[in-house]
């Protein structure tokens, strides 16, 4: 939550410092907030390879992006936006040939993303949507620790994909609100553990928001 704040604070700095430009009426700031879904993560070192599962956590992000409107038909009705996330999220369980073991820590991920997103507007003023984006994540392996014996604190930034779709309601010519999923992944994360051994990982994540976007 540290992280959303510091965030917040420069997108504000940027929104100041580019408002004159906004002028026009094509630019929004969007909050979102929802839950951070991890795939199981495999995770491989000398020792062999295994499992580990997760607890639901907190996924936010922010975003300043720019409506196309109708100025581009070449290109299409859509937007284009600079996403900022944090998701979190607690290890549970260890999975090993020979049986489920506990897990503690957390996993994290701090993403900037680039998005481009194509709409629907219906007549009833609904607007579907979906998404493709790229950039980049830090993944954090933060005390992980599993049966009581430290696993790895360590990071690592890898490229990052993303895809999603969604439905939002324009509430007024200011505020839309929307609900959606997006589907994030990296490039394969390596860690040092704590004994001094690389550790090959892999993140995905399912990321279900709601949020709203103010338009200016």
């Amino acid at each position: 939550m540290k992280r959303i704040i510091q965030y917040a604070v420069l997108l504000a700095f940027l929104f100041i410092s580019v408002k004159p430009i906004m002028a026009a009426g094509n630019f929004y700031l969007g909050l979102h907030g929802g839950l951070a879904v991890p795939d199981e993560a495999k995770a491989k070192d000398s020792e062999g390879s295994y499992n580990i599962d997760y607890d639901l956590g907190f996924d936010g992000s922010i975003t300043l992006g720019y409506n196309l409107g109708d100025r581009y038909p070449k290109i299409g009705r859509g937007r284009v936006e600079l996403e900022l996330s944090y998701a979190e999220n607690d290890l549970d369980e260890a999975d090993f040939l020979e049986g489920k073991v506990r897990a503690d820590g957390s996993v994290k991920r701090t993403g900037i993303m680039v998005n481009s997103i194509g709409e629907h507007r219906m007549s009833s003023g609904v607007i579907l949507y979906a998404l493709l984006g790229a950039g980049w994540a830090k993944i954090e392996l933060d005390n992980a620790i599993i049966v009581d014996q430290p696993l790895a604190d360590d990071d690592d930034s890898q490229l990052a994909f993303q895809v999603g779709a969604g439905i939002g309601w324009q509430l007024n010519q200011r505020i839309t609100y929307d609900i959606g999923y997006r589907y994030l992944a990296t490039l394969d994360p390596d860690f040092n553990t704590d004994d001094g051994k690389s550790l090959d990982y892999e993140y995905g994540c399912h990321r279900i928001l709601a949020g709203i976007r103010f338009n200016f």
